[in-house]
């Protein structure tokens, strides 16, 4: 799983000496074999090791590369794990003695570039359009939270805690000792859930969680939701029945489900948005070519498209614009290559430029948005529209 000072490592990154290679490879085993990828990644490792050997640089920072490279090509012919992870990027500097390889569930373009800082739009494309959910279990005397990020799941071990252990009475009558028993193990409940809803603040805080689950019988889970800051409560997606002492996998699967239905619904709301702007001629566009062209005009605020769709264009190999028509590029008069899936080179750009991007799954609407869409900054003319409205009042 990657974690999140793992991303703050790589944008923190700052060059000393060496030479930075990020290396991104679409292992997806639904679409493309592992001869497939095999082959891709050796072009785009020449590729790299042709580029090395025409930059003026020291011998020392060359040999380094090249290792990182080799070590790349047999992370590559060892990788048979494309069920499951469907892209790995490695990030290497050996100058700097800088490693990190991960296994990512999505798909990614295919991509090798040498710098003296690391790649890291198409992951952070990736990360941010995932939400990093902590799952809190609660019983009436001990908790556990766990974290869960695309797909994968982990324990944190550091979050514990167990109502108080009961005293023995001391001698007293028998009603009299019942009752006190009663209000000492009430008192102990309450001090647990509280004590637990300030430890899920803290670790949601310092874990940069983006939602929270509740795992618990009712009605304490209900409890814990109810202590909650008001930050938490806003970021509760909902609380599910389960025991305390539930496998990982259990509270995974129990998760997902709470987990799919908000990305649904999400979506969805993000979708009809989309599609009343476009009735009321307003901050949105729907078609691959409307959505390029808003691209070329770095006026895109979110795009929606369709996970399953793809489809051929071209893009420019100097800056990386997507076209869907034209041999030139727009922006600096490049000329185009055809490219096998141009929806790769459109979320890339979508990264460069500050935008959101967001995969829709399972929603017939995007259809009628002809399976690419945007909520757009600005409609074309409207500030200028403004700029002689205010002249001609003045």
């Amino acid at each position: 799983m990657i974690k999140h000072r793992e991303v703050d490592l790589l944008l923190n990154y700052i060059p000393r000496e060496g030479i930075a290679i990020s290396f991104y490879l679409n292992t997806d085993g639904s679409e493309r074999n592992k001869g497939v990828w095999e082959i891709e990644a050796k072009d785009l490792i020449k590729s790299a090791r042709k580029q090395i050997a025409g930059l003026d640089l020291n011998r020392k920072f060359v040999e380094g590369a090249e290792n990182d490279l080799r070590k790349i090509q047999e992370i590559v012919m060892l990788e048979g794990a494309a069920q499951k992870y469907r892209s790995v990027a490695v990030f290497a500097n050996a100058g700097e003695h800088f490693y990190q390889i991960y296994r990512l569930p999505v798909p990614l373009k295919s991509k090798i570039v040498v710098d003296t800082l690391f790649y890291v739009r198409p992951l952070l494309a990736l990360l941010e359009e995932r939400c990093r959910v902590g799952v809190a279990l609660i019983d009436s005397r001990n908790a556990r939270l766990f974290e869960i990020y695309m797909g994968e799941i982990i324990e944190h071990l550091d979050f514990t805690t167990k109502a108080k252990t009961e005293k023995k009475p001391l001698l007293e009558t028998f009603m009299k000792r019942e009752k006190r028993l009663m209000q000492r193990k009430e008192e102990e409940i309450r001090f647990h859930i509280t004590s637990v809803a300030d430890l899920v603040k803290n670790h949601f805080s310092r874990n940069h969680f983006d939602k929270l689950i509740i795992g618990a019988r009712k009605p304490i889970g209900e409890h814990l939701a109810r202590l909650l800051n008001r930050k938490l409560r806003d970021n509760l997606i909902g609380i599910f029945d389960i025991d305390i002492h539930a496998s990982e996998n259990e509270v995974l699967s129990k998760a997902a489900i709470l987990e799919k239905q908000f990305e649904l619904e999400n979506d969805e709301r993000l979708l009809r948005r989309i599609a009343d702007e476009i009735e009321k001629d307003g901050y949105a566009v729907k078609g691959l070519k409307n959505v390029v062209e808003m691209l070329h005009e770095y006026n895109v605020q979110t795009i929606a498209v369709c996970e399953d769709f793809a489809t051929e264009g071209r893009v420019c190999p100097l800056c990386g614009m997507p076209h869907t028509e034209g041999e030139i590029c727009v922006r600096c008069g490049e000329e185009l290559v055809s490219v096998p899936d141009l929806l790769y080179d459109i979320v890339e750009e979508a990264a460069r430029q500050g935008s959101n991007v967001r995969h829709i799954r399972g929603q017939s609407l995007i259809l009628s948005l002809e399976n690419v869409a945007a909520i757009i900054k600005f409609k074309r003319g409207e500030l200028t529209h403004l700029e002689e409205a205010v002249e001609t009042e003045a």
